[in-house]
């Protein structure tokens, strides 16, 4: 049986939030959110290079006085939790897809006609335009460059 690249993004991101048994999105999403978002915010609050994302990548979501309140309350809202989790999600998928740190990093920051101008981590900021720039990673993956 091959393994998808979805399995491997579930299983990846799992082992980043210290849910090493959580191998795919239905047991992702079987988590109690509380911990799910503690784990979360834990990994987000790791020094580089382990941080999930870098500061810029949070302010995307979390204006950056309210992310220090946030690390120092220990919790998020939900749709802090929520866009935050796509942004990670996102990076994690493109570092498979790619099978590249530096590569994953630059296509994320770069400005994509596609997206008329965008960088594929501004266009995620909303469950739209994430799923625009998952669908087309996941064609990057199969092999379709247009």
């Amino acid at each position: 049986m091959d393994i998808t690249l979805d399995d491997r993004l579930n299983g990846s991101l799992g082992g980043l939030l210290g849910l090493p048994g959580a191998t795919d999105e239905a047991a992702l999403a079987r988590t109690d959110r509380s911990i799910l978002g503690a784990r979360l915010l834990k990994a987000l609050t790791r020094p580089a290079p382990k941080a999930l994302l870098a500061p810029a990548d949070v302010y995307r979501i979390i204006p950056r006085r309210t992310w220090i309140r946030r690390k120092a309350e220990g919790t998020m809202t939900v749709p802090e939790f929520d866009g935050l989790y796509r942004l990670v999600r996102l990076k994690t998928l493109s570092e498979l897809v790619f099978q590249d740190v530096d590569r994953a990093h630059a296509w994320l920051n770069s400005p994509k006609e596609r997206l008329g101008g965008a960088t594929p981590m501004d266009f995620a900021g909303d469950l739209l335009g994430y799923e625009a720039v998952q669908g087309w990673l996941h064609e990057i993956d199969q092999g379709y460059f247009a």
